[in-house]
């Protein structure tokens, strides 16, 4: 999630309202549940431990993106507060142990050329991608986890514009949301310019979406992106709607319309209080332990190797499992650091590694300013897939 301060800005719309025209999307939230395995844990959750955290790798701040390849488990980091800081991590995704850190070194200038956002890895080469949000660039690293890596410029996007998420589908195409810009982009195997194809009316783009990725408030959509286990359908998270939106992919990749709304559970309330961005509370936001809900704030999305759909919950606090052709809720892990004792504080990304999922933890509201708590930022695991 890309989040600006907001301040100023006077868009009141609500989360709820703006799906109101689309029938039958109400639905029914379920009881978050724990699954019963013992397992070190912290808090009130009990499948979870911190796979690692800030207090012992101290630019670990804003984790934002997520990928794994061979064994190793990257983490870039969304550091809005020292841009030029913001770094990508590669972990022993076994035993947690630091690697490598890739930036600010030379050769490296364009990771800590400003904050990061998503990372997605090739399974064919396993070099790694990264979302240079702020500079506008989508990056490629070659041998990302030795001390051979290569930084290389991959993508440019349009001006004003800056990648979120990114995915690979099985032909080789990048796709990467945009959520300055409101459009979905496929970059062509090997790199190049982007090329829209998700968005509303005029962008362009070759699909249109109906107005159903679209948000009064910059950075929270289209966000989260991911191909089903078939790829014959992609995902896209409106992570201020509360809902995740489908679109059907041909056999050759080409994505087409309409677009559907698979999952929409809305709930305006929030873990704690925004401070600097406003513009999210609506009349009836409540702050606090209600905002526990599945689905609340849907961030980055993930394919398990069940084909089930998972979501990070940013402002619900919790990861959510669904049916990827229904939209219904399996299974909810976590519950708020800030309002439960739990382990998570605005969860943005997924990962699967065995039986365990893996997350990191924005935490951009839990930094100890105004009256909000100050956090450790940390990646939780969880171990009842």
């Amino acid at each position: 999630m890309k989040l600006y301060s907001l301040s100023d800005t006077t868009a009141r719309f609500s989360r709820r309202s703006m799906l109101a025209g689309v029938a039958g999307l109400a639905m029914a939230v379920p009881t978050v549940q724990a699954c019963a395995e013992d397992a070190p844990h912290s808090g009130d959750d009990p499948t979870a431990d911190i796979f690692v955290s800030s207090a012992t790798v101290p630019l670990l701040q804003y984790p934002e993106g997520m990928a794994t390849h061979d064994g190793v488990l990257y983490v870039a980091t969304y550091n809005v507060a020292a841009p030029a800081d913001s770094r990508i991590f590669a972990f022993d995704i076994t035993t947690g142990h630091l690697i490598r850190t890739l930036g600010g070194q030379p050769g490296q200038e364009l990771i800590s050329q400003g904050a990061l956002l998503g990372l997605a890895t090739d399974p064919h080469t396993g070099d790694l991608f990264a979302a240079a949000n702020f500079a506008g660039q989508v990056l490629r690293i070659q041998r990302p986890a030795t001390n051979k890596a290569k930084v290389s410029l991959y993508s440019q996007f349009p001006a004003g514009g800056g990648p979120e998420d990114l995915i690979f589908h099985p032909n080789g195409t990048l796709v990467a949301s945009d959520s300055n810009a409101g459009v979905v982009y496929a970059i062509p195997p090997g790199g190049g310019s982007p090329h829209p194809i998700i968005g509303p009316p005029k962008s362009g783009a070759a699909v249109s979406d109906n107005g159903l990725l679209q948000s009064p408030v910059p950075g929270l959509s289209p966000n989260g992106v991911a191909f089903s286990k078939d790829a014959r359908t992609l995902f896209v998270a409106n992570t201020y709607t509360d809902s995740i939106i489908a679109f059907s992919v041909t056999v050759q990749g080409r994505v087409t319309g309409p677009p559907r709304v698979l999952a929409h559970y809305p709930n305006n309330d929030m873990p704690e209080y925004p401070f600097g961005f406003e513009a999210l509370i609506q009349p009836d936001t409540r702050i606090g332990f209600t905002a526990g809900t599945p689905m609340n704030g849907p961030d980055g999305l993930r394919v398990d190797d069940n084909g089930l759909l998972w979501a990070a919950s940013f402002f619900g606090d919790n990861l959510t499992a669904m049916d990827p052709e229904s939209g219904k809720i399996l299974k909810t892990l976590g519950s708020s650091a800030v309002t439960a004792q739990g382990t998570l504080n605005n969860p943005t990304n997924i990962v699967f590694d065995g039986d365990s999922v893996l997350c990191t933890n924005l935490g951009i509201f839990t930094d100890g300013s105004n009256s909000n708590p100050a956090l450790p930022w940390r990646i939780a695991r969880f171990k009842c897939l």
